[in-house]
């Protein structure tokens, strides 16, 4: 039982976290302002109003509802593809050309008990005021809304599932809930921002307790993430479908996800799909997961990854990955400086379909397939590549699994109808390679029948260590490329029909 203190005690949590706040909702103004109207986000402060004399209200929400229905799970228990994907309805090829397997899932469904509402808390505290739908804010105003207000405990075990979304229901345009610092919500559910242009922040950490609907989706435009730690309990195995997504963004277009950690994932740790444009990863920690580190997919587009830091993840590290079945593919995505170290089933940084990605001062490390991949999959149905640039930084160790070989660096056509072209691969530091892997560098097709791979340039890459892998290998005469300061410990390469040494 809580005591007759707790309201201060939170109380003194929430106002821990107005600066957290204050620094957040200013620089998201700044970046995510499409479609907001003239309504100006302003920081929360423990005043009534703010600098600028604009209204601030902190707002208690109705009680929250005994309970809701669990959010349906897809039965296609869609199979990933190499790249890690969660793709309803796709069937798995008898081999892929990365090695891993794939696994179909169907992800039950349960529904767990509700969480305490306010009236069950102790006769001693007051119930929280109801907040009238139809009296809404002040033009200007930022609601600081809390899960708390909505009846969670925060003790990590408590299934706060119902509060939880209720709290994300009651946000409106401009409103910010808040979680705050030092705490843990439990849910059980998939849960879902469906509020255009609010913001989830505070420090606070959410923990998904069971692996077949941990996701938190977000489905509304112009939503902020910043400054949380989302984690699960425990998973047991690769699971491939949305609802298992830690962190999904489905078509919530100018989405900006900031300085949040994702520590464990039934699948992807940052799933970005549903045709999500003009979005921001920024600082984006994740790690220990089943599948990708971040994926992004379903023809998102004019996306940026910026300074995303990636650890020990089932799948690749960094993947854009686009499907005929999508329509569109994936294009103009940047990504910049991704750090990526230990995998256990993919590539470091890959671009398996997709257009106009510019990926930039790569720090890759001790993967299972190659550092960098680029290819069109024809067992998974994948469009093909075109102007993709990968441009300085380093790949040391990479296809450390004997059981595969890619080598350092792969570009790659498994199909009879799609081109790989425009491919630029510039200032790589190449070092740590397996002495037993064929090459370090391949252009590889798979069919003399296929486009090919045409118009890819390699230029200033070093490679160092052991000289018995070939430095390069280029296996069809479809392939078209060209070399330019490419060398091996020091020294030009040698070309012996399709093999550089």
């Amino acid at each position: 039982m809580r005591s007759v203190q707790a309201p201060r005690v939170r109380r003194a949590v929430l106002a821990g976290t107005v600066a957290v706040v204050a620094a957040v909702v200013v620089p998201v103004a700044a970046i995510a302002t499409s479609g907001s109207g003239d309504r100006s986000a302003v920081p929360i402060a423990a005043a009534p109003t703010s600098a600028d004399g604009s209204a601030v209200t902190t707002s208690a929400a109705p009680s929250a509802p005994a309970s809701t229905d669990a959010p349906a799970t897809s039965s296609s228990g869609a199979p990933q593809s190499s790249a890690g994907t969660a793709r309803p309805g796709q069937t798995a090829p008898a081999t892929a050309p990365t090695g891993a397997a794939t696994s179909a899932s169907a992800a039950p469904s349960t529904a767990p008990a509700a969480v305490p509402t306010t009236a069950s808390r102790p006769a001693a505290l007051p119930a929280a005021p109801v907040v009238p739908p139809a009296n809404p804010p002040a033009q200007g105003a930022v609601r600081a809304i809390s899960p708390f207000d909505t009846g969670a405990v925060g003790d990590g075990t408590t299934d706060d599932s119902v509060a939880l979304q209720a709290a994300f229901d009651l946000a409106e345009d401009g409103d910010v809930v808040i979680l705050p610092a030092g705490t843990v919500f439990a849910h059980s559910r998939v849960l879902t921002i469906r509020s255009a242009g609010i913001t989830l922040t505070g420090g606070g950490t959410l923990r998904a307790t069971r692996e077949a609907s941990s996701s938190l989706t977000v489905s509304a435009p112009r939503v902020t993430v910043s400054g949380i730690t989302l984690t699960i309990s425990g998973t047991t195995r690769r699971w491939d479908a949305y609802e298992q997504q830690r962190l999904r963004l489905a078509g919530a277009t100018g989405a900006v996800v900031r300085d949040v950690v994702v520590d464990g994932s039934a699948a992807a740790g940052v799933y970005v799909g549903g045709g999500t444009t003009g979005f921001l990863l920024d600082r984006v920690t994740v790690k220990n997961t089943r599948a990708d580190g971040i994926h992004i997919t379903q023809g998102s587009s004019d996306g940026q990854v910026v300074a995303p830091v990636i650890r020990n993840v089932g799948d690749d590290g960094v993947a854009v990955v686009s499907y005929r079945q999508d329509g569109a593919p994936s294009a103009r995505i940047t990504i910049t400086s991704p750090s990526v170290d230990g995998s256990t089933g993919g590539r470091g940084v890959s671009v398996v379909g997709g257009t106009d990605v510019d990926i930039t001062g790569i720090d890759v490390r001790n993967t299972y397939g190659a550092g960098v991949y680029l290819a069109a999959e024809g067992g998974w149905g994948t469009t093909g590549v075109a102007r993709v640039r990968v441009s300085g930084g380093t790949i040391t160790n990479a296809n450390d699994d004997p059981s595969i070989d890619h080598g350092s660096v792969l570009i790659y056509n498994g199909t009879p109808d799609q081109v790989v072209t425009d491919v630029t691969l510039t200032g790589l530091t190449v070092t740590g390679y397996r002495a037993t892997v064929s090459r370090v560098l391949g252009l590889i097709v798979d069919s003399a029948s296929s486009p090919g791979i045409r118009n890819a340039t390699l230029s200033g890459i070093a490679i160092s260590g052991d000289t018995r892998p070939a430095a390069l290998v280029s296996n069809q005469t479809a392939t078209t490329f060209g070399l330019t300061s490419v060398l091996r410990n020091g020294a030009a390469l040698v070309r012996t029909g399709g093999y550089f040494r």
